[in-house]
C-alpha cells in the first residue's frame, strides 16, 4: 500500500516527542526528533543555539545551517543535531564558526524542487528567522570550533531506500531515514567515485570500494536495486555547473559538507573548490562501434538527438557537428538511423511543425563529418500534438543511406492516417504513423513505420519515442513505494505498437521487422515485456552487462533506448551500445543525453 509521510498516523507519532523543553533549554535535536516531521511545526522557538557550519544563497534568499555544539548533543543517532535557518533577504552577516542564537517559527519547507515538489518531495525542517516576521539571529561568539563531522562509511550506508512505508523510523535499515537523521548536519565521506557526469552542479557518487557495474565505473539500475548507497553532492561556487566530472572520475580523501535536500534527493552541500582538490580523472573515453559494415548485412541505429532543430540559437553548430560525427564516425555510418527528438525548423519558437530544414542541417553536417549523403523519412505532426517543449514539435524519423538501402515506393502518410500492412501490397502508406489518433498517444510521439529494401529483401522499420517518466514519484520522495504513474500510458502504447507487429506477422510470418527508439523504460519493465510478446526480441539482452545502459539518471546507469527485432532475425543479429554521451559532460564531448545503439542484421 502506498503511503505518504504526510499522514495523520505519522504526525501523531511525531507528537510523542517531548514539547516540555523551555525556550531557554530547547535544543535542535528536540525540534528535529527521530522523525521526518517536526512536532514543532508552526510554533515559534526562541534563542535556539547552534554553531554556523554552512552558508548559502538560493534565488535571492539567505540560508545557513547551524549545529548543536558537541558537548550539548544528545548522542542519539536517530536525531539530527543540526537545522536549516532561513533569513530571507537579511544575511545577518553570519559566518561559518559563529555561535548564534536563533528565534523564529519552525516549518517544514520545500526549498528546491520542481513545480509538483509539495506532492512528491520531502520537506526540510527549518527555522524561519526573517526579521520582518518576528525572527532574529544573534551572534554570541565568533570562531567557535565546528562540531565534529559524522563519518559516512560503507558500514553506515543502508542498502535499501525504504521498506516500511514510513511506519518505522529506522536509519540503520532505510536510507531515506538515515539521511533524515543527518539532516543539515556536518558529514564527511572518504574516497568516492562518480557514477555519472556533473549536471546542474550535482555530482553523484558511490564509495570507491563499491564494485563498478559498468565499464566506465557506474552502477546499473536494477529491477529491485535502485542503488540506495549513492552519495550525492551539491556544489556551491562560481564554476559548479561547468565542472567537468565524468562517470568513473575519483575523489580521494575526505570531503566534508552539510546534508541538505532538493529536487527529490538528499545531498551533501559542499564547495566546488573542495571537490576539485580531491579530484582524479578516471579512465572513461568516448567509444567507436565495434560493428563493421558488411555487404550482406544491414546496420540500423537508434539515436535520441536531444531537441535538435535548425534554430542555431537553440541547437548550436558545435552540437550539430558532434551529433553528425557520432553518426558518421562513432556509429560507422549506419544504413538506417531511427532518430528521436527532432524539432521543427525554428525549434521552440511559435510557427508550423515542418522539420525539413532540421533534417537537412543534420544531413549536411554528417557529410561534412565524412559520412554519406543521407536522405530522411518524416511525417510532420499536428502543431503541438506530440508533446515535448511547447511549439517545438519533437517527432521521430529515419535517416537512410540510399547507396545501401532504398525506401520502397509508396504514398507518404500524414499526421492522422494510420499505416496498415498487406502481404502483397505492403504498407498502405510509406512512411506511415501507427494508429496516430489512438488515445494511447495523447500528448506523445506517434511511432513511424517505413518499408525499406536491402539487397532485394524487405525490412519494415519502426521508430518510437514513448511517453516520458514524468509523473512518477522519486526514489527519495514522500510516496513509498515509488508510484510509476507514467507506466500506464507506455503500457497502452506497447499494446498498440505490439498490435501492429502482430498484424504484420499474422499476415506474413516471415516479415523482417526492426523497432528502435527511446522507449523511456527498462528492459525488465511491463511495457517492454508486453511489446516483446507481440513477436519481437529485445537485442539489448545480448549486450554484455557492463555495457547495458544508454542513459544515466541521478547516478544510475539504465537502458531507455532499445532495438527489438522479429524473432527470426534475433539469433544472427549483433548489437552495440556506443557510449559517447551518457557518461560525459558537454565539455568532454557529449552531444546528447542518450547513447546511440547500433544493430547489424542479416535479413531472411
Amino acid at each position: 500500500m502506498k503511503r505518504s509521510i504526510l499522514t495523520a498516523s505519522l504526525l501523531a507519532a511525531s507528537l510523542l516527542v517531548s514539547q516540555n523543553a523551555s525556550a531557554k533549554t530547547l535544543q535542535i535535536h528536540d525540534i528535529q526528533a527521530a522523525t521526518h516531521q517536526s512536532s514543532y511545526i508552526g510554533q515559534k522557538v526562541e534563542q535556539v543555539e547552534g554553531v554556523v557550519t554552512f552558508t548559502y544563497k538560493l534565488k535571492g534568499a539567505y540560508y545557513f545551517h547551524m549545529q548543536t555544539p558537541d558537548k550539548k548533543a544528545d548522542h542519539d543517532d536517530k536525531t539530527s543535531e543540526a537545522i536549516t535557518v532561513y533569513t530571507g533577504k537579511n544575511s545577518y552577516d553570519v559566518k561559518v564558526g559563529d555561535l548564534v542564537s536563533v528565534t523564529g517559527k519552525v516549518d517544514e519547507y520545500y526549498i528546491e524542487g520542481y513545480s509538483d515538489k509539495q506532492k512528491t518531495d520531502l520537506p526540510v525542517t527549518q527555522i524561519n528567522a526573517r526579521d520582518d516576521q518576528g525572527g532574529a539571529v544573534v551572534i554570541q561568539q565568533e570562531n567557535v570550533a565546528l562540531p565534529k563531522a559524522i563519518n559516512i562509511t560503507k558500514k553506515t550506508l543502508p542498502k535499501v531506500i525504504d521498506n516500511d512505508q514510513f511506519t518505522k523510523f529506522d536509519p540503520k535499515e532505510d536510507a531515506i531515514d538515515y539521511w533524515e537523521s543527518l539532516e543539515s548536519m556536518r558529514v564527511s565521506v572518504k574516497n568516492v567515485r562518480a557514477t555519472g557526469p556533473q549536471e546542474y552542479g550535482d555530482v553523484i557518487t558511490v564509495l570507491q570500494s563499491t564494485k563498478a557495474d559498468t565499464k566506465n565505473g557506474g552502477v546499473l539500475f536494477g529491477e529491485n536495486d535502485p542503488n540506495a548507497e549513492r552519495v550525492q553532492f551539491k556544489l556551491f561556487g562560481d564554476q559548479a555547473t561547468k565542472y567537468d566530472v565524468n562517470t568513473g572520475d575519483l575523489f580521494n580523501g575526505a570531503i566534508t559538507g552539510v546534508v541538505g535536500y532538493g529536487y527529490a534527493n538528499y545531498k551533501i552541500f559542499t564547495s566546488v573548490d573542495d571537490m576539485k582538490q580531491a579530484y582524479e580523472k578516471g579512465q572513461a573515453t568516448p567509444e567507436t562501434t565495434s560493428l563493421k559494415q558488411k555487404s550482406n548485412r544491414v546496420t540500423v541505429g537508434s539515436f535520441n538527438l536531444e531537441n535538435f532543430s535548425n534554430n542555431p540559437s537553440e541547437t548550436s553548430d558545435a552540437k550539430a557537428m558532434k551529433l553528425a560525427t557520432s553518426i558518421a564516425k562513432s556509429l560507422n555510418s549506419p544504413d538506417i538511423v531511427g532518430v528521436t527528438e527532432v524539432q521543427d525548423n525554428n525549434g521552440s519558437k511559435a510557427g508550423d511543425s515542418r522539420a525539413n530544414e532540421s533534417y537537412e542541417r543534420l544531413i549536411k553536417a554528417i557529410e561534412q563529418a565524412g559520412g554519406p549523403a543521407y536522405q530522411y523519412v518524416n511525417i510532420d505532426p499536428e502543431n503541438n500534438g506530440d508533446g515535448g517543449a511547447p511549439n517545438a514539435n519533437i517527432r521521430v524519423g529515419f535517416l537512410y543511406n540510399p547507396a545501401r538501402v532504398s525506401l520502397q515506393a509508396g504514398q507518404a502518410g500524414d499526421a492522422t492516417t494510420a499505416v496498415q500492412y498487406d502481404k502483397k501490397k505492403g504498407l498502405n502508406v510509406n512512411p506511415g504513423r501507427i494508429d496516430p489518433t489512438n488515445k494511447a498517444f495523447e500528448n506523445s510521439r506517434k511511432p513511424l513505420a517505413a518499408a525499406f529494401t536491402f539487397q532485394g529483401k524487405e525490412l519494415i522499420a519502426i521508430v518510437n519515442h514513448w511517453n516520458s517518466k514524468s509523473g512518477d514519484t522519486p526514489l527519495f520522495g514522500q510516496v513509498q513505494p515509488v508510484n510509476l504513474a507514467s507506466e500506464v500510458q507506455r503500457q497502452q502504447i506497447a499494446n498498440v505498437v505490439g498490435g501492429f507487429v502482430q498484424d504484420v506477422l499474422k499476415k506474413n510470418p516471415k516479415a523482417n521487422i526492426v523497432s528502435v527508439g527511446d522507449y523511456n523504460d527498462f528492459q525488465f519493465s511491463k511495457p517492454l515485456q508486453t511489446f516483446e510478446r507481440s513477436g519481437m526480441k529485445n537485442l539489448i539482452q545480448k549486450v554484455p552487462k557492463k555495457e547495458r545502459y544508454t542513459y544515466v539518471y541521478q547516478g544510475n546507469s539504465q537502458v531507455l533506448d532499445h532495438i527489438l527485432v522479429s524473432k527470426r532475425l534475433a539469433s544472427s543479429a549483433k548489437i552495440d551500445v556506443v557510449h559517447v554521451n551518457a557518461d560525459f559532460t558537454e565539455q568532454s564531448g557529449r552531444a546528447s543525453d542518450h547513447d546511440p545503439v547500433l544493430a547489424q542484421l542479416k535479413l531472411k
